[in-house]
């Protein structure tokens, strides 16, 4: 990850320090020692701190009094509340993005769907769920409610733990490429209801396929 894409320092470690996290190189329970993160990455304790609280604030990182910050377990249940709100919230925004959609958005959106293309030919997994992100908030930023678009990317950022599962686990990328394709299809003919079923049908096979992954992995 560069950290020159990013305005500050704690972003750039709230970012590196998710990703280890989300790829399974902090593992749920291990401590994050300050001092450690400091060397690894350069840095004074003070980004480390903030990038930490945030942390915490989205569920990725629990900080306990004469313990210090240790890496959260994951919660099944908290995980599908999440889906289920963003799921809602992610149909309204697109029925609202197809009455507002501009020519620029939808021909982003269909430069990103040629280049998720060649990272599903390359299996390049890793950049295949960058662009899916990048994707759905570009898509969800056409509609003109910003305090949506707020809430949304508020929960992106909570319920980011599928994400490793989905790199490791690509067997559904073929169909949600497909799935995208349908979705800008639908908003170029300004179907949003048609646009935000084939999402709300997209979000509950995914849930499901990572709560599936998620129980195998207990067993």
């Amino acid at each position: 990850m560069d950290a020159m894409q990013f305005n500050t320092k704690s972003d750039f470690l709230y970012e590196s320090l998710k990703d280890e996290i989300i790829e399974g190189k902090l593992r749920s329970g291990e401590r994050i020692i300050i001092s450690d993160v400091a060397k690894r990455y350069n840095v004074s304790p003070m980004p480390i701190r903030e990038a930490i609280n945030r942390l915490q604030q989205d569920g990725f990182v629990e900080v306990k009094p004469h313990v210090g910050a240790r890496v959260a377990p994951f919660d099944p249940e908290r995980h599908k509340e999440l889906m289920l709100i963003r799921t809602e919230l992610e149909a309204l925004a697109v029925r609202l993005s197809a009455e507002h959609i501009d020519e620029e958005t939808l021909q982003k959106l269909e430069d990103n769907l040629k280049e998720m293309e060649e990272c599903f030919k390359t299996k390049n997994n890793k950049k295949y769920g960058k662009l899916n992100r990048e994707f759905h908030l570009t898509l969800y930023g056409a509609n003109p409610y910003k305090i949506l678009y707020e809430l949304i990317t508020s929960l992106w950022a909570r319920s980011e733990f599928s994400r490793g599962v989905f790199e490791r686990n690509p067997e559904r990328n073929e169909t949600s490429l497909a799935e995208h394709k349908a979705i800008v299809e639908a908003l170029k003919n300004g179907d949003g209801e048609k646009a935000a079923q084939i999402l709300r049908k997209q979000k509950i096979e995914a849930t499901a396929m990572y709560m599936k992954h998620y129980e195998e992995s207990m067993q």
